[in-house]
């Protein structure tokens, strides 16, 4: 027994009608399980199989899937061809991709066969049309690409920074919604790559848009302007966005309650965390908003009907493990009522904006509860001391927490433990969401009601010089035996007054 054997099924050790094979050097077998719509690759020895292409039991003609798959072939590449029976075309895939590439795609009748000579010319038996086919090579000339310029380096935060309370709107016009490339509607979160280039989560535009740099009109790099859905190509209700360097766009696919990542520049992306409906449950996610993904690309996502955090990892993208929260809605050490923005530090302590508790709870890695380091538990308000609402967390070197306080329309800034913050930026603002540094270390924020993106530009103004207090007088101390001596009589005062009409 080399694959499956353990009757039909879907699972990693078994297989649903499998129909053609192809074995490599190291007599790993792929295998094309046809009843599951996917390719297995079967290492040997091993007693279960990783799928390197199509979706289990996903059935289908978009480009991460397969329809009845019958004819497998490798190159010396590594790149795996598909003989996609149902789709009539042929996939050509890299093992782990999330989506093919169509190489072929013709009118035939439930072809089952596929080899490739040795001039390279690809021959398909088209079975229900009783022929045999044959599709010539081509190798068009290398195209020529442009080398991406360096990424730029995150600027510091100064220690006597403050932030320009007059704003740039850098995306969006004021309260103006629409779907126009200039246009924003509900716009909730935004991210930056390491060329400064924004990407706006647009929520109600179920899409995410790309402004390079000093640009105010954007191109849609994912999702489809103003249609929500389910495949791997469209989103629907987009909340949350973190990018990494290179643009690698994970977004919080908010109303399909899942997060996709997706390569700028692709035509979709594919799940990493959640995608299995609403629910409790470790292998879903409830109501989310938010997401923070860490350096090793573990995703953390606050989810906010769940009163929990979860964190799925990059090795493991079938279940989130616990990280806070879980046990029910409330303001115990313990507890998260309905949290929103995240932070992880490099130490994986994760910061909280624990939104209907009006505070930013830290809760260390492994830790069963947290710590309120920003705001008042339970007191909402617009004193230092409280916060109302707050929706975003992130920050500086320095230790500073910078909270995007939703319901006061500013941003406070906290050393952890303080009792009180100070008001960074406040102006007038339609329910702000989202808010991110940029590599300039100006503070963004996406002013959803508003329909726009603000940012707040950084000014670090030189150290204020002090003039020195004059020195105290020495209190001269009463002696031990010192009395008050009474007066005889009243002191009368003589004034001089000069009539100046004289």
């Amino acid at each position: 027994m080399v694959a499956g054997g353990n009757g039909q099924g879907s699972t990693t050790e078994k297989l649903n009608s499998p129909w053609g094979i192809y074995v490599d050097n190291t007599s790993g077998i792929y295998i094309v399980d046809q009843g599951n719509h996917r390719v297995q690759y079967w290492p040997s020895g091993a007693s279960v199989a990783t799928t390197v292409a199509g979706t289990t039991g996903s059935v289908g003609p978009w480009s991460y899937q397969f329809s009845s798959p019958t004819s497998i072939m490798l190159d010396p590449y590594g790149y795996i061809y598909v003989l996609d029976t149902g789709n009539a075309r042929v996939q050509k895939w890299f093992p782990g991709d999330p989506y093919g590439i169509t190489i072929l795609s013709a009118t035939m009748s439930s072809p089952m066969g596929m080899s490739l000579d040795f001039s390279g010319n690809l021959f398909i038996a088209d079975t229900s049309y009783h022929r045999v086919l044959s599709f010539p090579l081509s190798c068009p000339s290398p195209t020529t690409t442009t080398t991406q310029p360096p990424t730029i380096s995150q600027s510091q935060i100064c220690s006597t920074g403050i932030w320009n309370q007059t704003f740039t709107v850098t995306a969006g016009i004021t309260s103006s919604l629409g779907a126009t490339t200039t246009l924003l509607n509900y716009p909730a979160d935004i991210g930056f790559d390491g060329f400064s280039n924004m990407y706006v989560a647009d929520r109600a535009n179920h899409r995410i848009q790309l402004f390079r740099s000093g640009q105010t009109v954007g191109t849609t790099v994912a999702g489809t302007t103003g249609t929500a859905g389910g495949t791997y190509a469209q989103l629907s209700s987009p909340y949350g966005i973190t990018v990494t360097q290179n643009g690698t766009m994970f977004i919080m696919d908010t109303n399909n309650y899942r997060v996709l990542r997706w390569q700028l520049g692709d035509p979709m992306g594919y799940i990493v965390a959640g995608g299995n409906g609403a629910g409790g449950a470790f292998t879903q996610i409830g109501t989310s908003y938010c997401l923070f993904v860490d350096n090793q690309y573990n995703v953390y996502i606050s989810e906010n009907s769940n009163h929990r955090v979860t964190v799925w990892y990059n090795q493991n993208k079938t279940a989130g493990a616990l990280v806070a929260g879980g046990n029910g809605l409330g303001s115990s050490a313990e507890r998260l009522n309905y949290p929103w923005g995240l932070y992880v530090d490099s130490n994986q302590t994760v910061y909280i904006a624990d939104a209907s508790n009006h505070r930013v709870q830290r809760w260390l890695s492994g830790s069963s509860t947290g710590t309120t380091v920003a705001g008042t538990t339970s007191s909402a308000g617009s004193w230092s001391y409280q916060l109302n609402t707050p929706t975003a967390v992130t920050l500086d070197p320095y230790g500073f927490i910078y909270v995007l306080d939703y319901g006061n329309s500013r941003v406070q800034k906290w050393f952890p433990g303080d009792s009180y913050g100070k008001t960074v930026i406040s102006v007038t603002m339609g329910s702000p969401l989202g808010m991110e540094i940029d590599l300039s270390a100006n503070i963004v924020i996406a002013d959803t009601n508003s329909h726009r993106i603000l940012s707040f530009a950084l000014l670090c103004p030189g150290t204020t010089t002090t003039t020195s207090p004059p020195p105290t007088v020495t209190t001269i101390p009463l002696c031990s035996p010192a009395t008050v001596i009474p007066l005889a009589a009243p002191i009368h005062f003589r004034y001089l007054i000069l009539d100046s009409s004289l």
